[in-house]
C-alpha cells in the first residue's frame, strides 16, 4: 500500500483549490482504495465543515505546522526560507510513512519521499499586467523550484503543458496532463435545493471568482445590449468578491458599471454561496457562462458538463480542450456576439432540458472519474514502480 499525502496549507477561502483536492481524492478512494492510502493533513483549526468534505476519502492529520501565525507554522517558512529544509514537515511525513507528498507546494530533499506539485496555469505569462512586480518574482521564483526540485510537476491541460515547455522546455520529461473531474453531489440528490432566496424566474448564472481576468464586464455589457433591445435577461453571478491584485478597484468598477447603466435589476451579486447551491443555480439555469481571457481548466465548465447543462463559453484554448457537448463559443471582446447568443438561449428556454437523462450523466461522470483516478495512479506508478 502507497501511503501519499497532501498538505491543506492554502486558504480555505481558495475555493477552487479546495474543490479540485476534494475531487482528486474522492476519485483516489472510489478506484484505487486498495492501493494507495491517501493522509490529508490539515490546519488545526480547520472547521468541521470542511473535515466533513474530505474524512470519506482520506485519513485527517491535524497539525500547527500548516496552521498560519503559529509558532511551528513560523518556523516551518523560517526553516524553508533560509536553511531550504522544513525539519516539522519532514518529522510529520516521516512519522505517518508517507511515500509521496502531492499537491502540498513542497519540495522534499533527497529520494525517500516523493514530490507531485500542481501547477494550475501560468496566467502571467499572457496576462503580466495584472501582477505587481513583487508578484511576478514570486510565481517565477515559486515555478521554478517547483519545476527544478519536484520529482513530477502536474499541469491540468495541454494549454498549460505548452505554457510550461515555452519556459522550461529542458523539464517537459517530468510533467504530467492530468485532467481534473469534478463530482456534482446533486446529480445524487432526489430533491431540489431551494434557491428562492437568491431568484426568481429564470436567469443565466455566472459562478466566477471577480479577478480582472474572469472578465465579468463582457457579460454585463451583453446584458446592456439585449436591454436596449427591450430584453430583460437575469444575471446572477457569485464567487469572493476580492481581486487582492487590484486591491479590489476591479470589483468597484463592476459595481459602478451595473449602477450607471441602470441594470440592477438585471445583475446580481450573489457573492460567496454555499457550493451545494451553486450546483443547484447551476442546474436551474438557462445557462452557465464562462467569459474569462484565460484559465487553467476550468472548474465551471466542469461541473456544467457533469450536471448537462448548456454553456457559453469564450473561445480560448483552453475551453475548447475542455469540449463540453453543450457548448456555445463566442470571442470574449464582442460583447453583439455574446448578447446574441444569450438572445437565442433565453428566447428557448422553455423548449431546453438536460440533454441527457440523469442516469446517462452519472455513468459519463463515473467513466471521466475512472479515467481521472487511473492517470493519476500511473503518475504514482512511474515514481514508485513495483
Amino acid at each position: 500500500m502507497i501511503r501519499v499525502g497532501f498538505l491543506l496549507g492554502f486558504p480555505v477561502e481558495y475555493k477552487g483549490g479546495i474543490n479540485y483536492i476534494k475531487n482528486l481524492l474522492y476519485a483516489i478512494h472510489k478506484f484505487h482504495s486498495k492501493e494507495i492510502e491517501i493522509y490529508l493533513f490539515v490546519p488545526s483549526d480547520l472547521e468541521e465543515e470542511y473535515i466533513t468534505l474530505f474524512k470519506d476519502y482520506a485519513k485527517i492529520i491535524h497539525t500547527k505546522i500548516i496552521q498560519r501565525k503559529t509558532f511551528p507554522w513560523l518556523i516551518s517558512k523560517v526553516s524553508q526560507k533560509f536553511f531550504n529544509f522544513d525539519p516539522l514537515t519532514y518529522r510529520l511525513l516521516k512519522k505517518y510513512k508517507i511515500n509521496v507528498i502531492s499537491h502540498s507546494n513542497y519540495v522534499f530533499p533527497g529520494d525517500s519521499i516523493k514530490t507531485i506539485n500542481w501547477i494550475p496555469d501560468f496566467q502571467y505569462l499572457h496576462y503580466p499586467k495584472l501582477w505587481t512586480h513583487k508578484q511576478l518574482k514570486l510565481e517565477h521564483r515559486l515555478h521554478k523550484e517547483w519545476i527544478l526540485k519536484s520529482d513530477r510537476i502536474v499541469v491540468s491541460s495541454f494549454d498549460a503543458l505548452k505554457d510550461l515547455v515555452s519556459v522550461y522546455p529542458k523539464d517537459e520529461s517530468k510533467v504530467s496532463v492530468l485532467h481534473f473531474v469534478s463530482q456534482p453531489d446533486i446529480l445524487k440528490y432526489d430533491e431540489p435545493i431551494d434557491i428562492s432566496q437568491y431568484v426568481k424566474g429564470k436567469y443565466f448564472y455566472l459562478p466566477n471568482q471577480f479577478w480582472e481576468h474572469k472578465n465579468h464586464l463582457i457579460v454585463f455589457k451583453a446584458v446592456k445590449e439585449l436591454k436596449k433591445k427591450g430584453l430583460d435577461v437575469k444575471v446572477l453571478t457569485s464567487g469572493l468578491m476580492n481581486d487582492f491584485r487590484s486591491k479590489n478597484q476591479h470589483v468597484e468598477m463592476l459595481r459602478k458599471y451595473v449602477e450607471d447603466h441602470q441594470l440592477t435589476e438585471n445583475v446580481s451579486f450573489l457573492g460567496l454561496i454555499p457550493y451545494k447551491d451553486v450546483l443547484q443555480l447551476i442546474k436551474e439555469a438557462v445557462a452557465v457562462i464562462n467569459p474569462s481571457f484565460f484559465e487553467g481548466w476550468s472548474s465551471t465548465v466542469e461541473e456544467s458538463k457533469s450536471i448537462g447543462k448548456s454553456i457559453i463559453l469564450s473561445n480560448i484554448n483552453v475551453h475548447q480542450e475542455q469540449d463540453p457537448s453543450n457548448a456555445f463559443y463566442f470571442d470574449p471582446t464582442d460583447k453583439i456576439e455574446l448578447a446574441s447568443i444569450m438572445e437565442d438561449l433565453w428566447l428557448n428556454a422553455d423548449q431546453m432540458n438536460l440533454q441527457n437523462r440523469k442516469e446517462q450523466l452519472l455513468i459519463n461522470l463515473d467513466n471521466r472519474t475512472r479515467a481521472f483516478a487511473d492517470d493519476y495512479k500511473a503518475i504514482i506508478d512511474q515514481l514508485l514502480p513495483s
